[in-house]
């Protein structure tokens, strides 16, 4: 059995890692260089757009997958966590039934500005 203090620094060594990767990807995606930023499969309603996914988000998108699994496990809240935010962002870019919904551009300056205040 794994303890967990070995869980507990898996945990903080992917939420450091997704943070690291997750910064310069969004201020591309901010600046207007990637409006698919947010398109990842598990979350895209677009049939136009299914072999458009974004590669680096899918692999951003996994990692946040086990973090969520390891912050079960461990009994810890993901709430407002980056792995959980990363998921809601790509599910609001995907909203069709919003639409007031913004641009992947004005979604990546939002959640930008969420992870910088932490």
């Amino acid at each position: 059995m794994v303890s967990r203090a070995k869980l507990y620094s898996r945990l903080d060594s992917l939420e450091d890692a997704l943070e690291k990767d997750l910064i310069p990807h969004l201020q591309i995606a901010a600046s207007g260089k990637n409006d698919l930023v947010f398109c990842v499969s598990a979350f895209n309603p677009f049939r136009e757009l299914k072999n458009h996914t974004d590669k680096q988000t899918e692999e951003l998108i996994e990692m946040g997958s086990q973090i969520l699994s390891l912050r079960d496990k461990l009994g810890e809240s993901s709430a407002d966590t980056i792995a959980e935010r990363i998921c809601w962002y790509c599910r609001e870019w995907g909203n069709v039934d919003n639409h007031q919904r913004k641009s992947a551009q004005g979604l990546a300056k939002q959640f930008l500005a969420e992870i910088q205040i932490e």
